[in-house]
């Protein structure tokens, strides 16, 4: 009898043991990918997501330590947020621990991100595939926008999860400027340059405010992207195609602040000259906007925001690496920030744009109405002059094409 008892309870506890090490068990990216909503929340429960982006914007740190976390901390996750001044330090990190095979387990479960960094990543096969179409708010995504579906020109193939659009903006202070003398292309701001000698400048390459405002003078005065678009081509193939730009921006420069003998290094220092009253324009990616800029006397009260008719855009993503520990947390943290409520406050803290479709979403159509008008482009206007970013990869040739063509 005794011998009948203790196989029983040795039995009892082999499937309780089996079944703990059931409920334990991490899932694969086979069964995360297959599974259901409800199983990745109850896999996610109890998680610490180390998330790695860039820790220079207060306004986004804030995003993440106050809102997001409080949102993440109902579903049991726990963000512990990494702050570096480069992305290049984690992409180091899993490239390295995959080196390493280090396949699990990983020290980087989620990272904003996008352009290069992601094309380094994918294609360094450094990052988990075809989750962001799973997640529930993913529904409210246009995935068939140029400028979502592919990041930079690099497809995003549910490698990584939209948080914000951004889009080139320029702002100007309307104490100075009327509206109808807004510069809307090149042409017109060649002539308000040789009109107002040293009123404008932009950012010296390799800065991305500089680089971005010169793509756009690529982008209109050489008849758009379509031929650039050749992942094969040289720097000597884009150079001759880009050509009416860099004849374009040699003709400006002796129009320019300081007749271009020195180019602001940062938009802080464009921003500074633009507020010391030196130079007329500075400029924003910030889809949302500059109230946010204003009200925290980084602009003067009198600035607002335009679009010119070429008005490169872009989104921002979070993405997942291949070794995550933390996937299905990642996953629950990249649906909080698609949600329209989130969204909204993304909105209102940084004027980082909604990545969802926002029509008739009040959570965010309230935020834009609040804002001041002229603080913000409305979002049929923006979509009306947004042309996609579609080559990152050009960013190279362009800040080498600069130094040689125009700061030599």
């Amino acid at each position: 009898m005794k011998r009948v008892i203790v196989f029983i309870l040795l039995v009892v506890m082999t499937f309780t043991l089996a079944s703990c090490t059931k409920k334990n068990a991490v899932m694969n990216n086979d069964e995360l990918l297959a599974t259901g909503w409800e199983d990745i929340l109850a896999e996610a429960k109890g998680k610490t997501v180390n998330f790695y982006m860039w820790g220079g914007d207060a306004n986004v740190n804030g995003l993440v330590d106050n809102d997001i976390q409080t949102a993440a901390s109902e579903f049991g996750i726990t963000i512990n947020r990494v702050g570096v001044t480069n992305l290049s330090e984690a992409i180091n990190k899993v490239a390295g621990e995959k080196q390493a095979n280090k396949n699990e387990g990983g020290s980087v479960d989620l990272i904003w991100i996008n352009g290069e960094n992601f094309m380094t990543m994918k294609q360094g096969e450094l990052l988990f595939g075809g989750w962001a179409e799973k997640l529930p708010s993913a529904e409210l995504v246009n995935w068939n926008d140029p400028s979502i579906k592919n990041d930079m020109g690099y497809a995003v193939e549910g490698y990584e999860s939209p948080w914000g659009t951004a889009q080139f903006q320029m702002i100007y202070d309307s104490a100075k400027i009327n509206e109808s003398d807004l510069p809307k292309n090149f042409q017109e701001l060649e002539r308000f340059a040789k009109e107002n000698k040293g009123r404008f400048t932009y950012c010296a390459p390799p800065e991305f405010y500089g680089t971005r405002f010169i793509k756009q003078a690529v982008y209109e005065l050489s008849g758009g992207f379509e031929k650039f678009s050749s992942p094969t081509i040289t720097k000597e193939q884009f150079a001759e195609l880009s050509k009416p730009a860099w004849d374009y921006l040699s003709e400006l420069e002796p129009y320019l602040w300081r007749e271009g003998e020195t180019y602001p290094k940062s938009i802080g220092e464009l921003n500074k000259l633009f507020n010391d009253g030196e130079i007329d324009f500075s400029v924003t990616l910030a889809g949302g906007g500059i109230h946010s800029a204003i009200t925290s006397g980084q602009l003067p009260e009198t600035a607002k925001v335009y679009c010119m008719d070429t008005s490169i855009a872009d989104t921002n993503y979070v993405a997942i690496p291949y070794n995550s520990s933390a996937k299905a947390a990642a996953m629950v943290l990249a649906n909080i920030i698609l949600t329209p409520e989130m969204q909204a406050k993304n909105l209102e803290l940084t004027g980082n744009a909604p990545a969802i479709n926002y029509n008739n979403l009040t959570a965010v159509e309230n935020i834009y109405r609040a804002m001041p008008s002229g603080t913000y482009i409305p979002p049929d206007e923006l979509e009306r002059t947004r042309k996609p970013e579609v080559s990152g990869y050009l960013n190279i040739f362009i800040n080498e094409l600069w130094e040689e063509k125009i700061n030599s």
